[in-house]
């Protein structure tokens, strides 16, 4: 009867799981199947009770009772604890694959404000005054960034240390030479 028990699931498991595989590789995303029934972690980054990772449960579960049932010849409590234990892995890492692709697509914003006050080193020359951009590497946001500059007064030759004074609407950051 177990046997059957386990049958059952892995192919259930198995169908759903190809499936929700084929919709998201032929029509990109996740193709809406991926509801949460529970958010652990507040921000979303990781639902262990996703579509995803109880049909991993399933089919987990169930062709490893069916191994331990039928080639490994165990009894049925320790059919059921390796299954139960398998498939609880397996949805351990279905959960853990998505919060990753999860992360990967995130888009991570910077404000250029945040650079203003600080040093940065000329990257690329900045011509003077008006007569074009250089490249300097800021921190902002906390992240190193090579950013487009111009300079208020003289050239200023690469490997420079300048001071960021402003940032104009279109990302360019106004600086001078660091005193």
């Amino acid at each position: 009867m177990d046997v059957l028990i386990y049958l059952i699931m892995a192919l259930i498991g198995t169908t759903f799981f190809v499936i929700r595989l084929i919709i998201a590789l032929f029509f990109g995303g996740d193709g809406d199947m991926d509801g949460d029934l529970a958010d652990v972690g507040g921000d979303g980054a990781f639902n262990m009770f996703s579509i995803l990772s109880i049909l991993a449960f399933f089919m987990g579960a169930g062709w490893m009772g069916l191994t331990c049932r039928i080639d490994w010849n165990l009894n049925s409590m320790v059919s059921a604890a390796a299954a139960t234990g398998f498939g609880f892995v397996l949805m351990m890492m279905a959960s853990g694959l998505m919060a990753f692709a999860r992360k990967l697509n995130r888009t991570v914003e910077y404000d250029p404000a945040t650079a203003i006050g600080k040093t940065a080193n000329v990257y690329m020359s900045i011509p003077e005054k008006g007569d074009g951009r250089g490249k300097i590497q800021v921190s902002v946001s906390g992240r190193l960034k090579t950013m487009d500059a111009i300079s208020t007064g003289p050239k200023i030759a690469e490997f420079t240390s300048v001071t960021v004074l402003s940032v104009r609407d279109d990302g360019t950051f106004i600086v001078e030479p660091a005193d």
